[in-house]
Protein backbone atom coordinates (compact mmCIF):
# COMPACT_ATOMS: atom_id res chain seq x y z
CA UNK A 1 0.00 0.00 0.00
CA UNK A 2 2.80 2.40 0.89
CA UNK A 3 4.45 1.67 -2.41
CA UNK A 4 1.28 2.68 -4.32
CA UNK A 5 1.10 5.99 -2.45
CA UNK A 6 4.74 6.64 -3.14
CA UNK A 7 4.24 5.87 -6.84
CA UNK A 8 1.12 8.08 -6.98
CA UNK A 9 2.94 10.91 -5.24
CA UNK A 10 5.85 10.73 -7.69
CA UNK A 11 3.51 10.71 -10.68
CA UNK A 12 1.59 13.69 -9.32
CA UNK A 13 4.80 15.59 -8.63
CA UNK A 14 5.84 15.13 -12.24
CA UNK A 15 2.53 15.23 -14.11
CA UNK A 16 0.68 17.95 -12.23
CA UNK A 17 3.19 20.78 -12.81
CA UNK A 18 3.46 19.82 -16.49
CA UNK A 19 -0.31 19.83 -16.92
CA UNK A 20 -0.70 23.13 -15.10
CA UNK A 21 2.13 24.70 -17.07
CA UNK A 22 0.69 23.58 -20.41
CA UNK A 23 -2.69 25.09 -19.54
CA UNK A 24 -1.30 28.35 -18.23
CA UNK A 25 0.87 29.35 -21.18
CA UNK A 26 -1.09 30.69 -24.11
CA UNK A 27 0.73 29.78 -27.32
CA UNK A 28 -0.32 32.54 -29.73
CA UNK A 29 -0.22 36.11 -28.55
CA UNK A 30 -0.46 39.16 -30.76
CA UNK A 31 1.80 42.15 -30.32
CA UNK A 32 0.18 45.30 -31.63
CA UNK A 33 2.52 47.64 -33.47
CA UNK A 34 1.75 51.28 -34.07
CA UNK A 35 2.63 51.30 -37.74
CA UNK A 36 2.01 47.89 -39.31
CA UNK A 37 -0.58 46.09 -37.22
CA UNK A 38 -0.36 42.86 -35.27
CA UNK A 39 2.61 40.53 -35.07
CA UNK A 40 1.84 36.93 -34.14
CA UNK A 41 4.14 35.51 -31.46
CA UNK A 42 4.25 31.80 -30.59
CA UNK A 43 5.34 30.98 -27.05
CA UNK A 44 5.61 27.27 -27.87
CA UNK A 45 7.81 27.92 -30.90
CA UNK A 46 10.17 30.05 -28.84
CA UNK A 47 10.23 27.67 -25.87
CA UNK A 48 10.99 24.70 -28.12
CA UNK A 49 13.55 26.27 -30.42
CA UNK A 50 15.29 28.83 -28.26
CA UNK A 51 17.63 28.14 -25.39
CA UNK A 52 14.88 29.58 -23.19
CA UNK A 53 13.19 26.23 -22.69
CA UNK A 54 10.53 26.55 -20.06
CA UNK A 55 12.39 29.25 -18.14
CA UNK A 56 9.85 32.08 -18.46
CA UNK A 57 11.95 34.66 -16.52
CA UNK A 58 14.45 34.61 -19.38
CA UNK A 59 12.05 36.92 -21.23
CA UNK A 60 9.57 37.83 -18.51
CA UNK A 61 10.25 40.28 -16.79
CA UNK A 62 13.71 41.00 -18.19
CA UNK A 63 12.58 41.81 -21.75
CA UNK A 64 8.77 41.82 -21.60
CA UNK A 65 6.50 42.35 -18.65
CA UNK A 66 4.17 39.43 -17.99
CA UNK A 67 1.30 41.95 -17.81
CA UNK A 68 0.93 42.94 -21.47
CA UNK A 69 -0.42 46.43 -20.72
CA UNK A 70 2.85 47.29 -18.98
CA UNK A 71 4.95 46.63 -22.09
CA UNK A 72 6.06 49.78 -23.89
CA UNK A 73 5.80 50.00 -27.66
CA UNK A 74 9.09 49.36 -29.46
CA UNK A 75 10.15 50.62 -32.86
CA UNK A 76 12.13 48.58 -35.36
CA UNK A 77 15.06 50.91 -34.75
CA UNK A 78 14.98 50.11 -31.02
CA UNK A 79 14.79 46.38 -31.76
CA UNK A 80 17.74 46.68 -34.15
CA UNK A 81 19.70 48.22 -31.26
CA UNK A 82 18.97 45.21 -29.04
CA UNK A 83 15.70 46.01 -27.28
CA UNK A 84 12.55 43.86 -27.16
CA UNK A 85 12.72 41.10 -29.83
CA UNK A 86 16.18 42.38 -30.76
CA UNK A 87 17.61 41.00 -27.51
CA UNK A 88 17.71 37.58 -29.17
CA UNK A 89 16.88 38.39 -32.80
CA UNK A 90 20.25 39.99 -33.44
CA UNK A 91 21.63 37.65 -36.12
CA UNK A 92 23.72 35.74 -33.56
CA UNK A 93 21.27 34.10 -31.17
CA UNK A 94 18.43 34.05 -33.71
CA UNK A 95 17.66 35.55 -37.12
CA UNK A 96 18.00 39.31 -37.14
CA UNK A 97 15.09 41.74 -36.96
CA UNK A 98 16.83 43.47 -39.88
CA UNK A 99 16.07 40.54 -42.18
CA UNK A 100 12.97 39.55 -44.09
CA UNK A 101 10.00 41.63 -42.88
CA UNK A 102 7.55 38.87 -43.78
CA UNK A 103 8.95 36.61 -41.07
CA UNK A 104 6.96 38.64 -38.55
CA UNK A 105 4.81 41.09 -40.52
CA UNK A 106 3.23 39.09 -43.33
CA UNK A 107 -0.36 38.93 -42.18
CA UNK A 108 -3.27 39.89 -44.37
CA UNK A 109 -4.24 43.55 -44.24
CA UNK A 110 -7.90 44.54 -44.27
CA UNK A 111 -8.78 47.96 -45.65
CA UNK A 112 -12.20 49.04 -44.46
CA UNK A 113 -14.24 50.38 -47.35
CA UNK A 114 -17.78 51.31 -46.44
CA UNK A 115 -19.07 52.03 -49.95
CA UNK A 116 -17.70 49.09 -51.94
CA UNK A 117 -16.95 46.41 -49.31
CA UNK A 118 -13.73 45.77 -47.40
CA UNK A 119 -10.57 44.88 -49.27
CA UNK A 120 -8.27 42.19 -47.90
CA UNK A 121 -4.70 42.40 -49.11
CA UNK A 122 -3.17 38.91 -49.03
CA UNK A 123 0.50 39.43 -48.21
CA UNK A 124 1.35 35.75 -48.68
CA UNK A 125 0.06 35.68 -52.26
CA UNK A 126 2.28 38.64 -53.12
CA UNK A 127 5.42 37.71 -51.15
CA UNK A 128 5.50 34.41 -53.03
CA UNK A 129 6.22 36.40 -56.20
CA UNK A 130 7.92 39.57 -54.99
CA UNK A 131 10.29 40.73 -52.31
CA UNK A 132 9.36 43.34 -49.71
CA UNK A 133 11.46 46.03 -51.38
CA UNK A 134 9.52 45.60 -54.65
CA UNK A 135 6.54 47.36 -53.05
CA UNK A 136 7.91 48.93 -49.86
CA UNK A 137 8.56 51.79 -49.68
CA UNK A 138 8.22 53.10 -53.24
CA UNK A 139 4.62 52.01 -53.85
CA UNK A 140 3.43 51.39 -50.28
CA UNK A 141 4.71 52.87 -47.06
CA UNK A 142 4.94 50.11 -44.44
CA UNK A 143 2.77 52.13 -42.09
CA UNK A 144 -0.84 51.65 -41.08
CA UNK A 145 -3.19 54.16 -42.72
CA UNK A 146 -0.52 55.69 -44.96
CA UNK A 147 -1.66 54.07 -48.22
CA UNK A 148 -4.99 55.48 -49.20
CA UNK A 149 -5.81 55.66 -52.88
CA UNK A 150 -9.03 56.06 -54.82
CA UNK A 151 -10.06 53.72 -57.61
CA UNK A 152 -9.41 56.57 -60.03
CA UNK A 153 -5.83 56.93 -58.73
CA UNK A 154 -5.29 53.16 -58.97
CA UNK A 155 -6.59 53.14 -62.56
CA UNK A 156 -3.89 55.73 -63.29
CA UNK A 157 -1.18 53.40 -61.95
CA UNK A 158 -0.91 54.44 -58.33
CA UNK A 159 -1.03 52.11 -55.32
CA UNK A 160 -2.38 48.65 -56.33
CA UNK A 161 -2.68 49.94 -59.90
CA UNK A 162 1.12 49.97 -60.22
CA UNK A 163 0.92 46.22 -60.87
CA UNK A 164 -2.80 45.63 -61.30
CA UNK A 165 -2.78 47.37 -64.67
CA UNK A 166 -4.30 44.62 -66.82
CA UNK A 167 -0.95 43.33 -68.10
CA UNK A 168 1.29 42.67 -65.08
CA UNK A 169 -1.76 41.46 -63.11
CA UNK A 170 -5.51 41.74 -63.54
CA UNK A 171 -6.64 45.36 -63.77
CA UNK A 172 -8.20 47.14 -60.81
CA UNK A 173 -11.33 47.93 -62.84
CA UNK A 174 -11.83 44.41 -64.28
CA UNK A 175 -13.50 42.50 -61.44
CA UNK A 176 -14.60 44.39 -58.31
CA UNK A 177 -15.19 41.19 -56.34
CA UNK A 178 -11.59 40.07 -56.87
CA UNK A 179 -10.65 42.60 -54.17
CA UNK A 180 -13.84 43.90 -52.57
CA UNK A 181 -16.03 41.77 -50.30
CA UNK A 182 -19.42 42.66 -51.72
Amino acid sequence: MTRRWLMLTVILMIALPSALYARWVKDKVYLQTESVGKVEFSHFNHMDQASVGKNCPTCHNEVYHIVVKKNPAFTMKQMESGQACGVCHNGKKAFSVKGDCTTCHAGDIVYVEEDAGNVTFPHEAHTGMYGCSDCHSDIFKPERGANKASMEQMEKGESCGACHDGSTAFGVAEDCEACHAM
